[in-house]
């Protein structure tokens, strides 16, 4: 038995005790042929890959964060900017536009790392399991799409874009843990952003931002950690899903109790259409 091979059986080996054996062996039969030497490699890799946490990918999404931080400083707002760029001049329209082709071009890399991953997946007979995303050409542009679109509702109205972004990734089929946690931390680089541009513009009290950011942080620990055990006791993956549908609704209804009380406050205002420079 090669070198190649004998790797091979020894990642199988591991592998199995992931459970994912039985899947394997199925997953490399066609019409009866049993998966060769180089098929049982590819895939042991991949099992391999898997079971690590993928640093890249997190690293590619923080730098995509830095560079729209950074063009939301340079841009500034209606009252200052790092550069001196006047709000509504056609240097601020340019460097706004700016997040267009940046985003875009993380999007284009990532989209073809991901059918490349996908394609590998299939040529090797990968066990996929519950939750997991068969993505192919054309679901990569629609699921994208959907989520600008959630950008957008996120921006217009004034609530996280987590609100959307979560059952939109449940409808997708994803696991109710895999899809809070990833519009958690789509929240975090979002709000990120913000937050820092905010500050360095002095829009932000020192004090004012700490208080929230300390209770913002605790309540958060502690909803995690009693979702957990109520998670280890329970072992019912939908009071996740409960969750968001509880989240989401309390927006929406205290959205709409703010709305009544500041038309009630000012009727004359609630129509009326600000600049953009303010």
């Amino acid at each position: 038995m090669s070198m190649r091979a004998q790797e091979a059986r020894e990642l199988a080996e591991k592998a199995a005790i992931f459970g994912f054996e039985e899947g394997w062996r199925e997953g490399g039969r066609e019409g009866g042929r049993e998966a060769s030497a180089e098929e049982e490699h590819a895939l042991a890799s991949l099992l391999a890959t898997d079971r690590r946490i993928p640093l890249f990918k997190p690293l590619l999404l923080s730098f995509c964060f830095l560079g729209i931080v950074v063009i939301n400083l340079v841009k500034g707002g209606s009252k200052s900017s790092l550069l001196a760029v006047e709000c509504g001049s056609g240097m601020y329209w340019f460097v706004t536009l700016l997040t267009l082709p940046w985003a875009g071009a993380f999007f284009l890399y990532i989209r073809r790392l991901i059918l490349k991953e996908q394609e590998a997946k299939v040529l090797a007979h990968y066990p996929f399991v519950e939750g997991d995303i068969r993505w192919t050409p054309t679901s990569t542009l629609k699921f994208p799409l959907l989520c600008v679109m959630a950008g957008v509702l996120a921006g217009v109205f004034g609530v996280g874009g987590g609100i959307v972004k979560g059952p939109l990734m449940l409808e997708m089929g994803v696991l109710p843990p895999v899809a809070a946690a990833s519009a958690a931390t789509m929240i975090l680089y979002t709000s990120a952003s913000a937050t820092v541009a905010f500050y360095v513009f002095g829009l932000i009290p020192g004090d004012y931002g700490l208080f929230f950011f300390f209770w913002g942080f605790l309540c958060t620990g502690v909803g995690q950690i009693l979702l957990l055990r109520l998670l280890q006791h329970s072992h019912k993956q939908s009071l996740i899903v409960l969750s968001i549908g509880l989240v989401i609704t309390l927006s929406a209804v205290m959205m709409s109790f703010q709305a009544v009380a500041d038309y009630l406050e000012n009727p004359d205002n609630v129509l009326r259409m600000s600049t953009l420079c303010g």
